[in-house]
């Protein structure tokens, strides 16, 4: 059984670049998923907020995940 689908966008038209909002078509609550998602997986707390300006792309969602995670490792 595979992960529920957040975007209704094939995977292989998703790029590191692509902008959740202007390019994936994703709305406020489909953001919100996306950090509660990340929070389950990774057990620790994600800033949605870092995660619904403008412009934020799929690689920038990797780096704020990643950043939670170091700052944790680190403490």
């Amino acid at each position: 059984m595979g992960l529920p689908v957040i975007a209704d966008c094939p995977v292989d038209e998703i790029s590191p670049e692509s902008r959740l909002v202007e390019d994936l078509d994703l709305d406020s609550l489909q953001v919100l998923e996306i950090a509660v998602r990340a929070e389950e997986e990774f057990g620790r707390p994600i800033d949605d907020s870092l995660l619904a300006e403008q412009d934020v792309t799929v690689s920038h969602c990797a780096h704020v995940v990643q950043e939670v995670n170091a700052k944790e490792v680190r403490t």
